[in-house]
């Protein structure tokens, strides 16, 4: 009996894995041939997930930390099972160039004021199209470039 019980959750996360990642794939727009770099925890499962979806060329890192040191250009930037915005997530952003966009998914809700400046900072950097929505029970923020500010900036 426990066995089964075992099996069942594995599959209910499995499942919900499934449904964020897809999620995060529509929501994103992400084309074959965008260069995707998903951070975070769980990234490996993410990445898999764009491999199924026909997606050429994406890099998964598990530390924000690490991003600082990985010489990456990303059309797509995912952040997943992010608990803080801490330095290491807004240094993310200073060694890099500005993606086409940006998605978030949020472990836990945060206040709507640290909702607020961290959708900012990412309005300073032209990602001015911006939504949040609750996806198999985490938050998750995507913000991007107009295409008319694609070819500014």
């Amino acid at each position: 009996m426990s066995i089964a019980l075992n099996l069942q959750t594995v599959a209910t996360s499995a499942h919900n894995t499934l449904c964020r990642t897809q999620f995060m794939i529509d929501a994103t727009d992400i084309r074959p041939d965008d260069r995707v770099v998903v951070i975070g925890q769980g990234s490996l499962e993410y990445l898999l997930g764009l491999v199924r979806a026909g997606c050429r060329s994406a890099v998964a890192i598990r530390s924000q930390a690490l991003c600082r040191f990985e010489e990456v250009t990303a059309d797509v930037i995912w952040f997943t099972g992010v608990v803080a915005f801490d330095a290491d997530f807004t240094s993310t952003f200073d060694h890099r160039e500005v993606p086409r966009v940006v998605a978030i998914e949020l472990m836990q809700d945060c206040t709507k004021a640290r909702l607020s400046e961290i959708l900012g900072q990412l309005r300073s950097r032209g990602l001015v199209d911006q939504s949040v929505r609750k996806v198999a029970g985490r938050t998750v923020m995507v913000a991007s470039r107009p295409t008319w500010l694609r070819r500014v900036i």
